[in-house]
């Protein structure tokens, strides 16, 4: 892990603005804060686990029962699948979701202004290299960079996987995707979205060709939370419902009623090949209004 006491790692954080904390022993977190409110990005994944805006409730959500350790994946918060989404295409013994989720990471920049706050984090693998930057500004930006490091053809997928607060899924609507074909990943069969989405089961959907703009309206907390995209042509909506948040050690039997998944994807046909120095970059940007 990168030694944030040294004079280059500390170069990079700016007081009351950006600093490190720690969410457990060995556990650092970096904490982003101006005027647009707060945001938290475990160096472990590269992976935000927090962001409210200033006067609202948090956009976020993370499990209380997450285990901040090496090599196990935050449950909550924006997951940074990467280089694959799911399963490895054609190694099943390599981790789903790839690995950019269960590393430490190295800052390598950050940045504060009167009107953004933001940090880059890197990761590099033996062909891939990936670099993070996290925005905070009257939105929260996550751009996902991957550069081919390697002088082969290399094939990219991913996703940004947030899990995002609610008052209770049952008071939620989620827009946009209306007549969109989606793959339901449970069933294994397409569908169309007919109409605007109410989670009352256990739901996992892949859509395809899906639009820009995804939103999450809150009945209780009369909120819209906008998903905006680029580099995908996919989303995830997830919800793992009653029988199977029972079976996850690292979420609440309950909680899953206070959060639902909306990811910017690059899943399914939905992947890229780069060459040799060739980037390609996943973006989402978040705002709560």
């Amino acid at each position: 892990m990168q030694d944030l006491e040294s004079p280059a790692a500390q170069k990079l954080l700016t007081p009351d603005h950006i600093w490190i904390d720690e969410l457990a022993s060995d556990y650092p977190v970096i904490q982003l804060s101006n005027s647009f409110g707060t945001a938290s990005v475990a160096l472990h994944g590269a992976h935000v686990t927090a962001y409210t805006p200033s006067g609202q409730k948090p956009v976020i959500f993370t499990s209380e029962q997450a285990i901040y350790k090496e090599g196990k994946a935050i449950r909550g918060g924006i997951p940074i699948c990467w280089p694959w989404f799911n399963a490895h295409p054609t190694d099943p013994s390599l981790p789903s979701h790839g690995f950019a989720r269960n590393q430490f990471w190295e800052i390598t920049a950050s940045n504060h202004t009167a009107d953004s706050t933001s940090i880059t984090l890197s990761l590099s693998i033996t062909d891939l290299k990936a670099e993070v930057t996290i925005t905070l500004n009257e939105s929260l930006e996550v751009k996902l960079t991957t550069t081919n490091i390697s002088n082969q053809q290399q094939t990219v997928g991913g996703a940004l996987h947030s899990y995002f607060t609610v008052s209770n899924i049952d008071s939620i609507i989620i827009r946009g995707l209306e007549g969109v074909h989606y793959l339901d990943t449970l069933t294994d069969t397409p569908e169309i979205q007919e109409g605007e989405i109410s989670i009352t089961q256990e739901t996992d959907r892949i859509y395809t060709n899906s639009p820009e703009t995804v939103s999450i309206f809150d009945r209780e907390w009369n909120r819209n939370i906008f998903i905006d995209k680029s580099g995908s042509q996919s989303t995830v909506v997830w919800n793992p419902w009653i029988t199977k948040s029972t079976g996850m050690a690292d979420l609440g039997n309950e909680e899953y009623k206070g959060f639902v998944c909306i990811e910017s994807a690059n899943a399914l046909e939905d992947i890229h090949s780069l060459a040799p120095g060739e980037t390609h970059t996943l973006s989402t940007k978040i705002t709560s209004v």
